[in-house]
């Protein structure tokens, strides 16, 4: 499995898909968010600033987006097939 080449990098939302289930960033990346997290990013908006990060304690959702604008943070796995 490839690691995200934009970890540990400032981004911007591009779009929240299926009522939070997945966020995709202005690079084209995708990720699927852990459900238990849904509630959250699906208040997200478009052109809000992220950082992205790994999250070593659950390998199945390695990545965390922090949310800079509403000082949130959810569990994601990158979806690869999707950029």
């Amino acid at each position: 499995m490839a690691e995200y080449p934009g970890l540990k990098q400032g981004h911007v939302v591009a779009s929240v898909k299926d009522k939070g289930a997945v966020v995709c960033l202005e690079d084209g990346a995708c990720f699927k968010v852990y459900s238990g997290f849904q509630s959250k990013s699906r208040m997200w908006k478009v052109d809000h600033m992220i950082i992205t990060k790994p999250n070593p304690k659950n390998p199945e959702h390695p990545y965390k987006l922090i949310n800079i604008h509403l000082n949130e943070q959810i569990e994601v796995d990158w979806l690869e097939d999707e950029e």
